[in-house]
């Protein structure tokens, strides 16, 4: 399994540098703006009104305070979005491009297992992953530091930590759904949907009251990222993420062992 590891974390090496500048130009751009933000928060709020709707696809907090501005601008919306772009072209492809280009026959005529196979390659996608959002919320945390945010730096970190929990959601989906045959195309369809369709059902749930009920079924429901960098951290929301995480993965496992490659 190991080697299997090693040759794909070597085969995305690229991918993750590409990504990794990429995310650390958005955070110190996004960022950089704080002070002039700060400047003018009590003009800003006197004239920009927004509706509670508005607000809450944005998190739901003060767009103009410390806490609010990293909310809305990075953390709820736009590093989650990035990053589930990323997860779901991985859980797509790391089965699937080989799947379909036919060299995936040759792999599997090496001795190792289907299970080691499928293992190896999603710890190697989590991994992909992980550096990723190590180096965003470095970033963010080097950032807030400079441009004096004032908000407690493990609060930003554990924010970073359930939004990297989040994605792994929606990579792990995505790795199912090809491993169980349903084709690239598809499994990136129904991933994306779920994604989008969740954050918008889940976000605006508070102010659609029926949608209380269907939110449930979204990750992006346990995601509350304002209460974690105000301080109130729900690991309950994290065990949500893994157990989903865990639960994509046994029965992608279970599947392709059994599935007819050829």
């Amino acid at each position: 399994m190991r080697p299997v590891i090693r040759w794909t974390l070597w085969q995305r090496r690229w991918g993750v540098f590409w990504w990794s500048l990429g995310v650390t130009a958005l955070v110190a751009f996004t960022m950089a703006f704080y002070p002039t933000i700060r400047d003018q928060a009590a003009e800003l709020n006197k004239n920009l009104s927004l509706g509670s709707s508005t607000q809450a696809l944005f998190g739901g907090t003060d767009f103009f305070s410390p806490l609010g501005y990293l909310n809305s601008q990075l953390i709820y919306f736009t590093l989650p979005l990035l990053l589930a772009i990323l997860a779901i072209g991985l859980g797509t492809s790391l089965v699937g491009r080989e799947e379909s280009n036919g060299s995936i026959e040759s792999l599997l005529a090496t001795p190792i297992s289907r299970g080691r196979l499928l293992t190896g390659k999603a710890f190697a996608g989590m991994g992909v992953i992980c550096a990723v959002t190590l180096v965003a919320t470095m970033v963010i945390l080097v950032m807030c530091q400079i441009v004096h945010l004032g908000l407690p730096l493990g609060n930003i970190a554990a924010a970073c930590f359930a939004c990297f929990m989040l994605v792994l959601t929606y990579g792990s989906l995505a790795f199912l759904l090809t491993a169980t045959g349903r084709g690239r195309a598809a499994a990136l369809g129904i991933a994306v949907v779920y994604a989008i369709g969740g954050y918008l059902v889940s976000s605006l749930s508070s102010s659609v009251h029926w949608l209380e009920r269907i939110s449930v079924i979204f990750p992006y429901h346990y995601y509350r990222t304002a209460d974690i960098l105000a301080g109130r951290f729900d690991w309950s929301s994290i065990v949500f993420f893994a157990l989903f995480t865990l639960t994509c993965g046994l029965l992608a496992w279970l599947s392709f062992r059994r599935r007819d490659i050829s």
